[in-house]
């Protein structure tokens, strides 16, 4: 029996599916604590737009007298925020909405918004709420090391993760007899449950993960991924591909399909923590067959 057939009918029984899951394993140990932080802090991205609308306090319900306008409204500011210059103002474009002022005081600068019905301070601009999430969003873009450093760790990131994801789709193949196994989650399977959802979610989350891989990758060297794509005669000249394989990873990166229906914004936050579900599943199942039987029999 040559490897192709020993591939198909018992892949365990060959060195290099042996060497690829060593390779796979040893990847997710040391690698997996940053697939972790990428995943949970990338939702956070994807929360932004609904935190500004739950928590920033823009939006006030009109009232039948008319608001303070000019002259008015900033006599009521100066009344309301004695103790603090009053800096930049932007009134109300809709009826709606509140007015933006940012207060300095010792030079510090405090965005704030004003009720223009009641003449009353209605709270921050930005309230911790806000600011956890874009604290958050920024670790998943540059890990808080800045745009350079962070975009750069975050490349090479990508394409260990594409690597990472690619071994695990071999080592998924269990041979023709057993290979659907991996598609399903089965109750009364000989496999444990959380081995099944670990092999389950990474074979029908591969194409996000490698869109997210590939993308950024090309994120963190945009450069070096245009000098790739050239190589192989396509969109040579794009550093921001929109079209292609690269452009459509770029949108599924960004969770582009669907637009802003809340429906669409709300599978991809729950997809972003797919890879969260794979490193957990993995672990616990690792940690299960190799450590703890490691200490029971010494």
């Amino acid at each position: 029996m040559n490897f192709f057939q020993r591939w198909f009918q018992a892949p365990q029984t060959t060195f290099f599916r042996r060497a690829l899951f060593q390779v796979h394993l040893w990847m997710g140990i040391a690698f997996g604590l940053y697939v972790l932080v990428i995943s949970i802090s990338g939702s956070a991205i994807l929360l932004k737009s609904p935190f500004y609308g739950w928590f920033e306090p823009k939006h006030l319900d009109p009232l039948e007298t008319a608001p303070l306008e000019d002259d008015a409204l900033r006599a009521r500011m100066e009344e309301v925020y004695a103790g603090y210059n009053l800096g930049f103002t932007i009134e109300a474009y809709d009826e709606g909405d509140a007015t933006y002022i940012v207060l300095e005081k010792d030079g510090e600068y405090i965005p704030r918004y004003f009720n223009q019905y009641t003449g009353e301070d209605i709270g921050l601009a930005r309230p911790w709420m806000i600011k956890a999430v874009e604290w958050v969003a920024d670790v998943h873009d540059d890990l808080l090391l800045g745009r350079d450093p962070g975009r750069w760790i975050n490349g090479l990131g990508g394409a260990l993760f594409v690597l990472m994801s690619v071994t695990g789709l071999f080592i998924w193949w269990q041979g023709k007899r057993r290979w659907w196994e991996g598609l399903v989650i089965l109750p009364g399977s000989s496999r444990s449950i959380l081995w099944q959802l670990h092999s389950f979610c990474g074979f029908w989350a591969l194409l996000l993960m490698l869109a997210w891989g590939v993308s950024g990758f090309q994120l963190g060297f945009p450069q070096q991924m245009a000098a790739i794509l050239e190589f192989l005669g396509t969109e040579s000249d794009v550093i921001r591909p929109t079209s292609g394989v690269m452009g459509f990873f770029r949108e599924l990166h960004f969770a582009t399909p669907g637009g802003q229906n809340p429906f669409a914004r709300w599978g991809w936050i729950l997809a972003s923590f797919l890879p969260t579900v794979i490193f957990v599943t993995g672990v616990i199942v690792w940690w299960k067959r190799v450590v703890l039987k490691k200490i029971n029999s010494g």
